[in-house]
């Protein structure tokens, strides 16, 4: 697995996940900006993206729009606390090229966690690691500064920056374009972009 959201997943064997997707999933594609899910809309599908990328944008009361996380491909994307409480979804999830994607329903999903030991260990194992990274996410917006943000999201997605827009980087780590393209320069001098 390779992009961002698996940064936390190394380690873990996803093979029979993956597979699982790609045999009983149904496949699909989605162009660019369109919505695999929308804001305050019921979500209740799950996706294997075989190719593709997508992003997860929350839009406050304001109209602001605050991109809170990535999807890549060879990965796995859905607004899970919609799927899991049942609720209507907190962000929109959209297409930033063209992808193509393998969809299950939530709920069959659940039943291959259920259907053996192993794989609901698997599953354990995916929540648990999804929680470490939003606890990190959760710390770093509290206690790095900026710069120490932004390099970390260099380290472990090298190729954002040539692939997304200066201000949607920003909104990522939270903060102004001006300040990205700030630390930008600050990195090139000291000879560390």
């Amino acid at each position: 697995m390779d992009g961002l959201n698996d940064y936390y997943m190394d380690g873990l064997d996803l093979a029979d996940l993956k597979h699982f997707f790609l045999e009983e999933g149904t496949p699909g594609v989605w162009e660019k900006q369109e919505c695999f899910v929308r804001q305050g809309e019921r979500a209740s599908r799950v996706a294997y993206v075989e190719e593709g990328m997508f992003r997860h944008v929350r839009t406050d009361a304001a109209g602001r729009e605050h991109v809170v996380g990535y999807s890549f491909a060879d990965s796995f994307v859905a607004e899970y606390s919609a799927c899991l409480c049942g609720r209507p979804a907190l962000a929109d999830v959209q297409a930033i090229v063209r992808s193509r994607l393998y969809v299950l329903p939530y709920e069959r999903l659940a039943r291959f966690w259920d259907s053996s030991p192993q794989r609901q260990r698997m599953g354990r194992m995916v929540a648990e690691q999804m929680f470490v990274m939003a606890y990190r996410r959760l710390l770093d917006s509290y206690c790095c500064t900026p710069e120490e943000r932004y390099v970390e999201l260099m380290r472990q997605y090298p190729d954002l920056k040539d692939r997304r827009p200066l201000k949607e980087i920003a909104s990522f780590i939270g903060v102004t374009p001006e300040t990205v393209s700030a630390i930008r320069r600050k990195l090139l001098k000291d000879g560390k972009s």
